[in-house]
């Protein structure tokens, strides 16, 4: 898991760079207008998303062809994609709803470029190369940002980033088939069914599930407009360190989970392992976030987006339950439990949606963010006990508890360092969230040995597949 830990890491590294460049430039309306049309484009590429779950499910399986899953996959891809592009260009420039001209045409171009990197990837993660799905998502941000970066400088604007994105999605592809490593062969009757069979209901959640994680997006360029939905995106971006290791993490459990359940061998324990570490980043972020957020906004992306202050404590708030769901996602996914998805999707989407109406109007983009937790606190709590009725696992293992404790023991700290030195420049502020790391990591290695435990595991892994010892 290493490997793919520190290509996630260096994703986000690569992407955060970036977005300090584009959010500068382009300013919170037009970064925003960036966003929005992102997120469209995230949500209309559900049927090929749920296809992609479908595959990744089945070419976990033993005795199943990856050819001819492969096939189902390209093929399905293109049909689902032409019909949706179709649909853009026709009834698209009849809806008013981007603040920005040419909005369909730009969601079609995007659309096109992800549709494929987003049925292959899931696929390498199902043959079990997890770090390899992670590595070639970061090969996607390589291309991603320096084309970004050189469109926008050109005075592309929002044009330029959505070309970028759309050029090295594409780009991406032939290193996907490369690493599949298989041919298309003609898939067989029963594959066909069962991949359309499991697709009816994965495409569905995904596309509800889709809805969910952009409806804060959406709904503030709707109601508010794009500079909302700017601010808003650079507090997730600023939150979404949080999420790395259980991004990884989640991916390999999925394929593991759905290959144990098919040999019947025993998976709580893997569970609760991953339960325990899987927030390890997102609680001393949200420390972090709660000692200093006014620093860390205004420092790093300028005084244009001081408003994002307070959705930044409250996004890193929601990575906290995110990081855990996406476990539990994994487990009842892997157990081939498309249906119960699709019935816990739904209830978020309508629990946010429902909330974020209602508080947008009283609170402004907070009301949003607050709407969210509650969502996803709602989703979390209902996975947790539908996955406990198939496997008894530890929903709340010790390890989380010292996380917490350490987590706070850091915010007191770095809460008074702050007070006292303040900050006024980037090395400050790099200095205080080193110094806040290191503490963290104290106060786990002095709390538990199992913390001790597992950094010499993942030193041990990252000497054994970097420096070849």
């Amino acid at each position: 898991m290493s490997k793919g830990l520190v290509a996630k890491i260096s994703l986000a590294v690569i992407g955060f760079l970036g977005s300090i460049v584009f959010a500068r430039t382009l300013g919170p309306v037009g970064y925003g207008a960036f966003s929005v049309l992102v997120s469209v484009a995230n949500i209309l590429d559900n049927p090929v998303r749920g296809l992609g779950t479908a595959c990744q499910k089945y070419i976990a399986e033993e005795g199943r062809s990856d050819g001819e899953i492969l096939t189902i996959g390209l093929v399905g891809t293109t049909v689902l994609g032409g019909i949706v592009v179709a649909g853009l260009l026709i009834v698209g420039p009849r809806i008013n709803y981007f603040d920005i001209e040419n909005g369909p045409y730009y969601v079609a171009v995007v659309f096109v470029g992800l549709i494929f990197f987003k049925t292959l990837q899931p696929m390498v993660s199902g043959q079990g190369k997890f770090g390899t799905a992670v590595f070639l998502d970061s090969l996607r941000s390589l291309f991603t940002i320096p084309l970004q970066v050189a469109l926008v400088l050109l005075g592309w604007g929002v044009g330029g980033m959505i070309y970028g994105l759309t050029a090295a999605s594409l780009l991406t592809v032939p290193f996907s088939l490369r690493v599949l490593g298989v041919r298309p062969q003609l898939p067989s009757k029963q594959t066909v069914e069962d991949i359309l069979s499991y697709s009816k209901y994965s495409i569905s959640s995904s596309f509800v599930g889709s809805a969910y994680g952009q409806l804060d997006i959406l709904l503030l360029g709707a109601v508010i407009g794009s500079g909302a939905s700017g601010q808003y995106r650079i507090a997730l971006q600023l939150a979404l360190p949080g999420a790395l290791l259980s991004m990884v993490m989640g991916s390999g459990l999925l394929a593991e989970v759905s290959s144990l359940a098919s040999r019947g061998e025993e998976v709580a324990q893997q569970v609760t392992n991953n339960v325990s570490f899987t927030s390890l980043f997102a609680i001393p972020l949200f420390f972090g976030a709660l000692a200093m957020p006014e620093s860390i906004i205004v420092t790093v992306f300028g005084e244009a987006y001081r408003d994002a202050v307070p959705l930044l404590i409250g996004l890193a708030v929601y990575q906290i339950l995110k990081t855990q769901s996406v476990q539990i996602s994994s487990v009842l996914e892997g157990f081939g439990r498309p249906d119960l998805m699709l019935y816990l999707s739904t209830v978020t989407l309508v629990v946010n949606l429902g909330l974020g109406v209602l508080l947008i109007f009283q609170m402004g983009a907070l009301g949003v963010v607050l709407a969210t937790i509650v969502a996803e606190g709602t989703k979390l709590v209902l996975m947790t006990y539908y996955a406990r009725r198939e496997i008894p696992y530890n929903p709340f293992p010790p390890a989380i508890r010292y996380q917490v404790v350490a987590g706070v023991g850091m915010f007191l700290i770095i809460d008074l360092l702050h007070g006292f030195w303040g900050v006024s420049s980037w090395f400050e502020l790099l200095g205080l969230v080193g110094v806040g790391a290191v503490l963290y990591g104290l106060f786990l290695v002095s709390l538990s040995d199992i913390f001790m435990d597992t950094a010499r595991t993942i030193i041990s892994d990252a000497q054994e597949q970097y420096l070849g010892r």
